[in-house]
């Protein structure tokens, strides 16, 4: 009968531990979703406003080709940089996220044999709390982290957009003003 209570105290706590995986895995994807709709966000803002003011600049830039023109491969070139930073930066992410998936596991199979090894039920309570304490704060940290980074990267992946729309507004403010 004690091994039958020491088996389902294993149990619970293997339950416990891969519900907080789930757990962890479902706010880590949410915290990467969140830094890539601010990348969406941002470019939509970008392609919105640079497709009103090139709309504007053409009826006036006709026989300006060639700074339209140039104009156009610019902006094409931002995108590219700007593609290039969003998909390095999140093959970091990526990293990351794996090597933390890579240490939750670890952390959990050491977790389960150090709970198969217990003596008592409360030596088992006590273990298990202080386990899913430590995967808690664990998680806590690397989710910050992990947003924080995505959030990095999705503003620097930007930055070439804002960059060349600010210029594109510059210029072609001037050409409609002449």
């Amino acid at each position: 009968m004690a091994t039958t209570k020491k088996n389902g105290a294993a149990n619970a706590a293997q339950e416990t531990l891969e519900s907080a995986a789930a757990a962890q895995k479902k706010t880590i994807e949410d915290a990467v979703q969140a830094g890539t709709e601010a990348f969406a966000k941002s470019y939509e803002q970008f392609y919105t406003t640079a497709r009103e003011q090139m709309d504007k600049a053409q009826k006036s830039a006709m026989e300006n080709m060639d700074q339209l023109s140039d104009a156009s491969r610019e902006n094409a070139e931002a995108l590219v940089v700007s593609g290039n930073i969003f998909a390095k930066g999140f093959e970091i992410v990526g990293k990351e996220f794996a090597a933390y998936a890579e240490k939750t596991i670890e952390a959990n199979m050491a977790a389960a044999q150090k709970l198969g090894a217990v003596k008592n039920p409360q030596e088992f309570m006590d273990l298990q709390t202080q386990l899913a304490k430590a995967a808690y704060d664990d998680f806590v940290a690397e989710s910050a982290k992990l947003q924080d980074l995505s959030v990095k990267v999705s503003n620097e992946a930007a930055q070439p957009l804002n960059e060349r729309l600010n210029k594109v507004v510059e210029t072609f403010s001037k050409t409609i003003a002449a």
